[in-house]
């Protein structure tokens, strides 16, 4: 009677349906919150009535300038100086510049003049529609 017990073959099924609805889950809830995640720096964009919103177009860098003047991207703070370094990784995307209407007019200038040093004629400066 031991050597039947010993012959015979165990079968374990091991159901991955709920393993598999999980990991569904788990993908829906984060392309979900990539797509509602708002931009590090929250800007008070000035408003303009030939603003217009944009669609299909290629991703682009995102330079914001603060109501203080600080020049950010991606969360982090830059000088001018760093905008070529910046430019160098990425020359097939337009530039998104995002200035607070109380940000001093000077800092946007220097950030422009540094844009157009570049060589980078593809800068759009972004505003709310009235």
């Amino acid at each position: 009677m031991d050597e039947d017990f010993l012959q015979q073959e165990f079968e374990a099924d091991i159901d991955l349906t709920p393993l598999i609805d999980v990991i569904f889950m788990l993908l829906l809830f984060f392309i979900l919150a990539s797509t509602f995640s708002q931009p590090a720096l929250r800007v008070a964009l000035p408003s303009a009535t030939t603003a217009t919103p944009v669609e299909n177009e290629p991703p682009r860098m995102v330079f914001s300038i603060d109501a203080d003047g600080a020049l950010h991207h991606l969360g982090a703070v830059l000088t001018p100086a760093d905008l070529p370094r910046l430019l160098e990784t990425a020359p097939e995307r337009p530039v998104d510049l995002r200035v607070d209407r109380t940000a001093p007019f000077q800092a946007f200038v220097t950030v422009l003049d540094r844009l157009r040093a570049c060589g980078r004629n593809d800068v759009f400066i972004t505003a709310q529609p009235e």
